[in-house]
């Protein structure tokens, strides 16, 4: 088993039952006939992670939506858009506030990620299917101080009738607590996956199989591991060294990413992150 996912039965006892389930996959893996060797090989691609969700028992450790609040010399997250006309000029497009994460309330080892001891995330995004997806995350440390933003986000949002109804609507789920887990690849498999574990295919059914999995609407964000996947839209951080900094479940039918490189992470260049999103409308 990965020393990624040792670690966290050392330094976050809370974890076990997370670990449990590796086992029964193991054991469900042995009894589908799939070689020991393959199995072992496999479970090496394991990362721990954090789900946030109301429903959990753990420290409470993110709030979704408003209100910003900022350093007074951080402008407020946005996007410069050109104005048409004779006049031209430039305007800013402000970044929708979908959750703040207090990481000194994650522990030690409860991800694959190099994240701060401390200090609040701030995630952003701007899901709307017509002109893409504009988002990203601010890092503010521990100890700055902070003010409360006026924010005014312009666009349409999916499957609400305006930003300000995607925020109360975020309100109202309001804070979410920690519960660990573990997670196995469990996306679209590139070519070069497929030539060093020729039995991923069955691997990954045998997980889907075999986890206690929580309906999409209860995962509502995730921390670190492989980014779940459910109708095999893709890896949103395959290549250059790409980590899944968060996933966000809370829209009918979508599934919204925040990825970047560990370097990136290591360096806390959070203004480098890149946004995703895939939706069946």
């Amino acid at each position: 088993m990965h020393e990624a996912v040792r670690a966290v039965r050392r330094e976050a006892p809370g974890a076990a039952g997370a670990l449990d389930r590796l086992e029964r996959f193991q054991d469900a893996a042995t009894g589908s006939g799939i070689p020991a060797v393959e199995t072992e090989r496999w479970l090496n691609l394991a990362r721990p992670c954090v789900l946030l969700t109301r429903e959990a028992d753990g420290p409470v450790v993110a709030r979704l939506g408003g209100p910003l609040l900022l350093p007074p010399d951080v402008a407020t997250p946005s996007d410069p858009y050109e104005l048409g006309g004779p006049d031209g000029g430039v305007r800013h497009a402000d970044h929708q506030l979908i959750a703040t994460l207090d990481l000194a309330a994650i522990p030690e080892g409860a991800t694959d990620l190099p994240l701060p001891p401390d200090g609040q995330l701030l995630l952003f995004a701007n899901p709307d299917l017509e002109i893409g997806l504009a988002g990203g995350a601010l890092y503010v440390p521990a100890g700055v101080a902070v003010e409360e933003r006026a924010t005014a986000p312009d666009y349409e949002p999916y499957e609400y009738e305006s930003p300000e109804e995607l925020d109360a609507d975020l309100r109202r789920r309001g804070e979410l607590r920690l519960a660990h887990d573990v997670t196995l690849p469990q996306h679209a498999f590139d070519a070069g996956l497929l030539a060093r574990h020729p039995r991923a295919g069955d691997l990954r059914e045998v997980w889907e199989d075999t986890r206690d999995d929580r309906p999409w609407h209860v995962r509502t964000l995730q921390i670190g591991g492989h980014a779940w996947d459910h109708e095999d839209w893709g890896d949103p951080a395959a290549g250059q060294d790409r980590v899944l900094l968060a996933q966000w479940e809370g829209l009918p039918m979508a599934t919204v990413y925040w990825t970047m490189t560990r370097q990136d992470l290591e360096a806390l260049r959070f203004d480098r992150v890149t946004v995703t999103m895939y939706s069946n409308p």
